[in-house]
């Protein structure tokens, strides 16, 4: 008998520590095309701006979420997986791949992975009532590609983007949109001087290309390896108040 109790008092501290977390944490959303999790702005319920954060090959949606905590109280962070699986928690927007010394990536699963994200961010601006002028779409690595993909490709899906320790795709040339829309979009370039996988001559080569292209730029640097450092994120954070 008092085993049973014993039992039933741990079911039910077990039940409200579940109840307690899922209260406490994001909340994770599975029934769109994207898996995705979701940060609700700290000042109110309200969604009046909205974060995008889209992490590198091989992570995953979590890896990313924690730079959410440093970003302004009254923005919503949303943080989205990719859609191909490497292996256990571990996630890709495109194949990748050197060919003859340089860089190739899959254009068409990149494509698709642009559309799902476009829908995905469609789809929660219009829940939400979110102004596209109040959207920033930022990533690393190789999510950094992709979040410089929808702003080139799709300039009124958001404001601005940010480019953590990534580079010109050359595959994407073609789907660049040269309308004056394109000429609205900010965009946030960061790279670490002491990066040795993507070393910084292909920030030095993205960050001409986008000027190429007359988009307004805001360009910081630190010493960091291929990763996002403190200063980086701070300055980002900072530049995030434009949209306000």
């Amino acid at each position: 008998m008092l085993q049973k109790i014993i039992i039933l008092i741990l079911m039910q501290l077990s039940f409200l520590d579940n109840c307690i977390a899922q209260k406490n944490s994001d909340t994770m959303i599975t029934e769109t095309s994207l898996v995705y999790r979701i940060k609700e702005p700290k000042t109110n319920a309200k969604f009046s701006s909205m974060l995008v954060l889209l992490h590198g090959h091989g992570s995953n949606e979590n890896d990313i979420l924690g730079l959410a905590e440093k970003v302004p109280d009254h923005w919503a962070v949303v943080s989205v997986r990719g859609p191909y699986q490497l292996g256990s928690n571990s996630f890709r927007w495109y194949d990748v791949g050197m060919v003859n010394g340089k860089i190739e990536i899959n254009i068409d699963q990149e494509e698709l992975s642009r559309k799902k994200l476009i829908d995905l961010i469609n789809q929660i601006a219009d829940k939400h009532h979110i102004d596209k002028s109040k959207i920033v779409v930022a990533g690393f690595s190789q999510g950094a590609n992709m979040a410089q993909s929808l702003g080139l490709g799709e300039p009124t899906i958001a404001a601005g983007f940010g480019v953590f320790s990534g580079r010109y795709v050359a595959e994407f040339t073609p789907y660049i949109n040269k309308s004056k829309q394109l000429q609205n979009v900010r965009v946030f370039l960061s790279h670490g001087s002491g990066d040795n996988m993507l070393p910084k001559t292909y920030a030095d080569e993205n960050l001409n290309k986008l000027k190429d292209l007359g988009i307004q730029i805001t360009y910081c640097e630190d010493t960091n390896g291929h990763s996002i450092s403190t200063k980086q994120w701070s300055e980002f954070s900072k530049w995030l108040l434009n949209f306000n």
